[in-house]
């Protein structure tokens, strides 16, 4: 009903007060401009417009128009300006986010791949847990990162439970799957177990901390296990769970990705029915990607495509590996 382009109109004719004026100032014929506005009336179904002999003005309905008309116009005006000012950054620019045991294991190699066939480009990383991405992502502070998700705990999740984000909507690739592993100590009883079945767990001590105990919960329910769950020790990294694992504080989990930070006088054991982080390229929804972040996703699903078959099929039967490439 409101086309933008009578909108427009509507507005240099209030500005200029004559539809003549009006269709110079827009290169138009003043009958052209005439019939334009009567189309809007007859749309609007209302009188918008007092003719005098000193040319038009606008009635108490047309100047409520004209207000939302102008709020209209200068909106996409600014679409247009930022629109035009992403795609340029964005074709030179490139911010780029990922997790701890993903930086390590290929998007270092990934970020170094990327800066020499694109050296024109301005490079930024950003090593953060998922959720911490994801928000970066929200607020436009990164253009891709790459974030893990489980089944019980997405990856816009922080680890007391709270979504960072719930306004944009976070458009996910595939990259690979990642099982968890049973970590004990080398001389425990289930140090000689492959894999380790849920059962085998009652009554041990669990060291538990999000994201991943949530399935874990989820699969013992499942098995009709209770092992104790201790979320009293929390950790930035592996390497402190470990730590407690190898003082005999309990056994814990670790993802598969970050078998290269396992302590010598540990074991990590496949655990059948064990939790699985969903590994992804993500960025924010958009009609379009930028040729940057098209670019870097190109990349980490060429590096992560042997990651998916280099995990034994042992850990979690055969896990499913989905490349997908962004139209």
């Amino acid at each position: 009903m409101l086309e933008v382009r009578r909108l427009e109109m509507l507005l240099e004719v209030a500005r200029t007060g004559s539809f003549a004026a009006a269709a110079d100032a827009l290169s138009f014929t003043p009958s052209a401009v005439s019939q334009q506005m009567c189309a809007l009336e007859r749309a609007t179904r209302v009188l918008l417009f007092e003719r005098n002999a000193r040319g038009v003005q606008l009635t108490d309905a047309g100047r409520a128009l004209r207000e939302h008309a102008e709020a209209v116009v200068a909106r996409l005006g600014e679409a247009e300006a930022e629109l035009q000012a992403i795609g340029e950054i964005n074709d030179r620019r490139l911010r780029f986010g990922s997790f701890s045991s993903a930086t390590g294991a290929f998007a270092a190699e990934a970020f170094k791949l990327f800066g020499e066939r694109y050296p024109d480009v301005e490079l930024s990383f950003n090593d953060g847990e998922p959720y911490e991405s994801v928000a970066a992502l929200s607020a436009n502070e990164l253009d891709l990162a790459v974030v893990f998700a489980l089944d019980e705990w997405p990856a816009e999740m922080d680890y007391r439970g709270a979504t960072v984000c719930r306004d944009r909507q976070l458009e996910c690739v595939p990259l690979f799957d990642d099982p968890l592993l049973l970590v004990v100590p080398a001389g425990h009883r289930l140090a000689a177990s492959r894999p380790v079945a849920i059962h085998q767990l009652a009554g041990q001590t669990v060291l538990a901390a999000p994201p991943w105990h949530r399935d874990f919960e989820k699969a013992c329910r499942g098995a009709g296990v209770q092992p104790r769950l201790d979320f009293s020790c929390r950790g930035t990294g592996f390497e402190a769970l470990q730590a407690l694992v190898a003082g005999g504080r309990g056994i814990t989990l670790m993802p598969h990705l970050a078998l290269g930070w396992l302590r010598e006088d540990l074991v990590a054991l496949p655990l059948e029915g064990a939790p699985i982080r969903h590994v992804k390229a993500a960025v924010f929804d958009r009609p379009c990607r930028s040729p940057a972040s098209q670019a870097m996703l190109e990349i980490l699903v060429g590096l992560t495509e042997p990651l998916g078959t280099a995990i034994e099929p042992s850990l979690a039967a055969e896990l499913p590996l989905e490349p997908v490439h962004a139209a």
